[in-house]
């Protein structure tokens, strides 16, 4: 049966970078998407996830996980192990795996402290991911990251401050990931 992962937690947690390097450890076969391909898509009337975000916006948010999870059922049809990264986030985490089926299912949430992903987010050149979530990037940093005290307490935790992707990878024990 192939294993299907989703990697999830805050924008420069890490996600983008340690689902390619774990999913190459998993295979052959095996293959990754980054949800973030979904949310670039939408290329007229996009509408970005604020704290209180429109309906349009839900939405569209709704359409990139279910489409994660069509394409990650896809690639395990065929045999194929397969871990998405995207930032999901309270009862979607439980709703994303509940469109899975005949796979065995595994969750690793981010979370390195707030002053690393500051530092991650400053080293992508600014604030833009968390603008519309606070005052400072440190306080945007803490609401959105307040999404992840939403997400039921299963599958393997790991705070990756300090640690580089590579660290990360080698640290991670499916077994404890199960969902």
């Amino acid at each position: 049966m192939a294993k299907v992962v989703l990697v999830t937690g805050m924008q420069a947690a890490g996600k983008s970078t340690i689902a390619p390097l774990l999913a190459a450890r998993m295979g052959p076969p095996a293959a990754t998407l980054d949800g973030d391909v979904f949310y670039r898509g939408v290329v007229a009337g996009a509408e970005v996830m604020t704290p209180d975000p429109s309906a349009e916006a839900v939405r569209q948010l709704q359409l990139r996980y279910d489409a994660s999870a069509l394409v990650a059922q896809h690639y395990a049809d065929a045999g194929f192990d397969f871990v998405c990264s995207d930032i999901v986030l309270g009862e979607h985490v439980e709703r994303w795996f509940s469109r899975l089926h005949d796979v065995d299912p595994y969750l690793i949430v981010l979370v390195p402290a707030v002053e690393s992903i500051v530092e991650r987010e400053i080293g992508r050149g600014g604030a833009n991911s968390y603008r519309d979530w606070g005052p400072s990037l440190e306080d945007g940093v803490r609401a959105l990251q307040a999404g992840l005290d939403d997400i039921p307490r299963r599958g393997l935790w790991i705070d990756t401050t300090g640690q580089t992707a590579a660290e990360t990878v080698d640290g991670i024990d499916l077994e404890k990931a199960r969902w």
